[in-house]
């Protein structure tokens, strides 16, 4: 195993701390104060950060093919709640645009706006050079990366909510398109293959 690779177990399990110190209050503040944006991007950080765990136990097991299965049927399960997840922030986005609802973030949600992306940058700065020693690897960067863009995006909304009343909503309709995005970029798991005895660094693939 590289020192590259030694290092993608630690930076998956982060990932995946990440997604729920971020995600969980993201999506309960969201909820609680009717900031589509805000919950928007609590449930993408549990959708997009938790599968790093399938990662981590990839990485663990040496990329053989005991994991692929499981690996597939997670990252399946979260292309299609992502779809569902993008589906239902557009629909609320839009009604809030029409009903002229304005949810301003509470000093919490603003908070969690402004680390989210020092956080997520982070992480994802540390991944990218992992991107093409497998598959795997490069799914967990993409993640990553996603979730970074709908945590810049959140950003946006706090900022200019503060002065444009419809920017929650505006967002969470970009935020939605991203999420489905992120939803079809993960059917790419059907390009996951079994590993040859030999190309997985172990020969026990399974």
């Amino acid at each position: 195993m590289t020192a590259e690779v030694s290092g993608a177990p630690r930076l998956a399990l982060a990932t995946v701390a990440a997604s729920l110190v971020l995600g969980v209050p993201a999506l309960w503040l969201g909820l609680e104060q009717g900031a589509v944006a805000l919950w928007a991007f609590g449930g993408a950080c549990l959708l997009l950060g938790l599968p790093s765990l399938g990662a981590w136990q990839r990485v663990r097991e040496g990329f053989g093919n005991l994991g692929l299965e499981r690996e597939r049927l997670i990252l399946r399960a979260a292309s299609h709640f992502l779809r569902l997840l993008a589906l239902g922030v557009v629909l609320t986005a839009v009604a809030a645009l029409m009903s002229d609802r304005t949810p301003q973030a509470s000093l919490a949600g603003f908070g969690l706006a402004l680390l989210a992306p020092g956080v997520l940058v982070s992480l994802w700065w540390a991944k990218r050079g992992l991107a093409g020693i497998h598959p795997t690897l490069g799914l967990d960067v993409s993640r990553t990366r996603a979730l970074l863009e709908l945590a810049v995006l959140l950003l946006a909304s706090v900022l200019l909510g503060r002065w444009l009343p419809w920017a929650d909503a505006a967002v969470a309709v970009l935020m939605g398109l991203r999420l489905f995005l992120a939803g079809q970029a993960l059917v790419k798991v059907s390009a996951l293959q079994a590993a040859s005895c030999g190309s997985c660094g172990s020969c026990g693939c399974g």
